[in-house]
């Protein structure tokens, strides 16, 4: 049974889920038809929310470990975006509709180091890919739940009362932190000079597996973009969505306990092999219809990949860095993820939504090579790569 505080935080996770996916396919949709923005515009909005906001999260990891504390973090997070999406729906034009945007993501991104950590603060070493699962299963579940509701609003009442709708699930978050969520506290760090031979090992590791995340955010910015082509509506795009996420809200927290028992590296592997063949049959669909299996091997493998790269980051992380550790990830990942609708808008330019699909492809094969060389079986083990070992314990003496 999951501890108390992981099940409080997965509730959270439920409810907070309903706005990252909904942006990611939306919120072009939405500048573009909603406040006049071209194309072009609008995935550099998207770009430039989440670099400043990643950039952010090893300053506001290093303050949760010093403070010894996380759900301050996670309140403030919620309070100050919260203003800043309900000003969206009223903003005049894409340029301040979109700056507003920008600014609720840095000012979730204040939460989001102590989010990660708190799972590691309340979760034994063996426990922690399951940990991480439970909370992509309800994240998953969650925004579910948000894509019906948001596909017939959008589908009833137009693009602009996401927001409103987006608004009114933040008072739910909101309110799980401050009354449900129990505090985590842990020692506090001493405050002290890091070298860059301290953080070397998630600093390769966070670019070894986020290579891929390139393609990942090309294709989870244009799916929506690409089902449209193949004769979807905003409705039937919102289905597709779903596919997914159903998928691996389904399949998460099995496959984060296979984590536990089978190493996050190879679980990392096989996430980014479904992450190929998914690709595949979105190159290979004809209808909009076809894009529903493409894009549920696609979350499967995001099942595998996202538990276990949080599960390896934490247990290469020294016990008073854990929020630290987990933003200086979060800054690599989210930055190569956030540079994906731009590759993706180029590699369209250049070969359509079959380059697009084969960039992604690419990038992921890149990933996993890397990969092999730095932590498989064949090629380089470079032993300061890897997280230290427990020493085992000396044999009892004779009696």
């Amino acid at each position: 049974m999951p501890p108390r505080e992981l099940l409080s935080l997965s509730l959270y996770s439920l409810l907070a889920s309903n706005r990252g996916g909904l942006f990611i396919v939306f919120l072009p949709l939405y500048l573009v038809e909603e406040k006049g923005a071209s194309l072009a515009a609008a995935l550099t909005i998207l770009t430039l929310a989440y670099v400043p906001a990643s950039l952010i999260g090893p300053w506001m990891g290093r303050l949760s470990d010093r403070a010894g504390r996380r759900r301050p973090f996670l309140v403030a997070g919620e309070a100050v975006a919260f203003p800043l999406f309900l000003a969206i729906a009223f903003a005049p034009g894409y340029v301040l509709a979109g700056a507003l945007f920008v600014a609720a993501e840095m000012a979730l991104a204040i939460g989001s180091p102590a989010y990660t950590a708190y799972v590691v603060d309340v979760t034994r070493e063996n426990e922690r890919g399951e940990g991480y699962g439970l909370l992509n299963a309800t994240s998953n579940g969650g925004a579910v739940v948000g894509f019906v509701l948001a596909g017939l609003i959008t589908f009833w009442y137009g693009l602009g009362a996401l927001f409103p709708f987006v608004v009114v699930v933040m008072i739910g978050t909101l309110s799980v932190v401050l009354f449900l969520v129990p505090e985590a506290r842990v020692a506090p760090a001493p405050p002290r000079h890091r070298s860059f031979r301290e953080v070397a090992p998630v600093v390769s590791f966070s670019f070894a597996v986020s290579i891929r995340a390139i393609g990942s955010g090309a294709v989870a910015t244009f799916y929506g973009y690409y089902a449209v082509t193949l004769g979807a509506n905003t409705l039937e795009v919102s289905a597709v969505a779903i596919a997914g996420l159903l998928t691996a809200a389904f399949v998460s927290l099995p496959l984060g306990r296979w984590i536990d028992r089978h190493g996050e590296i190879r679980g990392i592997w096989y996430g980014s092999a479904l992450g190929i063949g998914s690709y595949g049959i979105f190159m290979a669909a004809t209808d909009w219809v076809e894009v529903v299996p493409a894009q549920a091997t696609r979350n499967a493998g995001l099942s595998l990949v996202g538990p276990g790269m949080l599960a390896w980051v934490a247990r290469m992380s020294p016990a008073d860095r854990r929020a630290e550790y987990q933003g200086i990830f979060s800054l690599i990942n989210s930055t190569l993820w956030s540079l994906g609708p731009l590759a993706g808008a180029l590699a369209l330019l250049i070969g359509g939504y079959l380059g697009l699909f084969a960039m992604a492809i690419g990038t992921t094969v890149v990933s996993i090579a890397v990969m092999e060389i730095l932590y498989g079986e064949v090629g380089l083990r470079a032993r300061w790569h890897r997280p230290p070992v427990p020493a085992s314990p000396p044999p009892a003496p004779p009696s």
